[in-house]
């Protein structure tokens, strides 16, 4: 069966790629025949940001790309380096299709792909929304499979919902990755829906340990991955200094992340990502895929909220999801960094965590296999 995968890859962003590596690798060690639908999505114009919710966001980013041009010329070369280890990494760790520069081209994958699966990560956001990651492009006799993929929010815009109706209606199979994602699917068809794991806990630790890149660090370290920022991250990761006397190891991200004056580590692919946390003493993120590999490798975490809960569209419920699953929701900072260190900052019960995870591991790995064959 030739199998044709419709995520995002392209980002510059470790769960993002990993993702898509992890449920392509999961597939072909399977057995499959499987490739990622290589497109990637345009937003042209500033009519369709605005159409798509993403103006006020890009806006954003772009002053946060203005402050980025003041960075040292070594900062910039880093940066450079990183964005070629993600390059590099896709094209060789990646099956893509040839590029996708129409619609026409992708009713013409309908004649080599048997099934197409889409997801995971946040693919049926809202407000990136997009047929073409809900598979609407798909003849209506191939076989679609909606695997883990994330809407992101708790909610979803009335004016999208008969859209989105539409396009879930025709799915074979679906499965989306968090609790929340089942009561939208709920109200939006009769179609039976599974809460199945990220594509990331697909593969094991032993799989993880076989792409990643050692760092060159000697000494025990906390690792910090940061999305978000805020000024509580940093008083945070100060204080597990102190009590620990750990060095401290950045991953950054945003601009005033750079600034920091911990070991910098700014040339990171994605296996440079795995090994930094692989070899972390302590991990301290905002990130879900960072909660994700810190649980996958057995270390120390904390994680913290890198979203307003009152906000329609907070995606911490992601976060809370797994956590809640693990039995680990103690692991959530809410600016208690000191309380916690005075209770213990270690993890006793992974055990009793990877007792639940495998047997969720088996229950998607069914699902999955399942859909496939039948």
């Amino acid at each position: 069966m030739n199998i044709g995968i419709v995520t995002w890859f392209h980002y510059i962003n470790y769960g993002t790629v990993l993702q898509a590596y992890a449920l392509q690798q999961f597939l072909k060690k399977e057995g499959y025949n499987c490739v990622i639908v290589n497109y990637i999505p345009q937003l042209k114009t500033v009519l369709e940001k605005i159409k798509y919710g993403k103006y006020i966001k890009r806006t954003k980013d772009k002053i946060e790309s203005i402050k980025f041009r003041s960075l040292r010329p070594e900062i910039k070369k880093q940066l450079i380096e990183r964005k070629n280890l993600f390059r590099s990494f896709v094209e060789r760790n990646i099956n893509l299709t040839t590029e996708i520069k129409s619609n026409e081209d992708l009713r013409k994958l309908n004649k080599s792909i048997d099934c197409f699966i889409c997801g995971s990560d946040q693919i049926w956001n809202p407000e990136n929304l997009n047929g073409i990651y809900f598979l609407n492009f798909v003849d209506d006799g191939k076989k679609k499979i909606a695997y883990a993929p994330s809407f992101g929010v708790r909610r979803i815009p009335v004016f999208k919902k008969r859209k989105i109706q539409k396009w879930i209606n025709r799915y074979d199979k679906l499965s989306v990755r968090e609790e929340v994602g089942v009561n939208i699917l709920k109200s939006l068809t009769s179609k039976k829906a599974e809460v199945v794991l990220d594509p990331t806990l697909l593969l094991s630790e032993h799989d993880w340990e076989k792409i990643m890149v050692s760092p060159n660090i000697n000494d025990d370290y906390i690792l910090c991955y940061f999305l978000g920022d805020r000024k509580e991250y940093w008083d945070a990761v100060d204080s597990l200094k102190d009590q620990t006397s750990y060095k401290v190891v950045v991953i950054p991200v945003k601009f005033n992340s750079f600034l920091k004056n911990y070991d910098m580590r700014i040339s990171v692919g994605p296996e440079e990502f795995i090994g930094l946390i692989k070899n972390a003493k302590f991990i301290m993120t905002d990130s879900y895929h960072g909660t994700l590999f810190s649980i996958v490798f057995k270390k120390d975490f904390y994680v913290f909220k890198r979203f307003d809960d009152k906000k329609k569209d907070s995606q911490n419920s992601r976060i809370y999801n797994v956590l809640k699953m693990c039995n680990l929701e103690e692991r959530i900072i809410n600016n208690d960094i000191t309380e916690k260190c005075k209770t213990g900052i270690h993890i006793d019960n992974f055990e009793d965590v990877y007792e639940i995870i495998n047997d969720r591991i088996e229950y998607s790995k069914n699902f999955l296999l399942t859909a496939l064959s039948e």
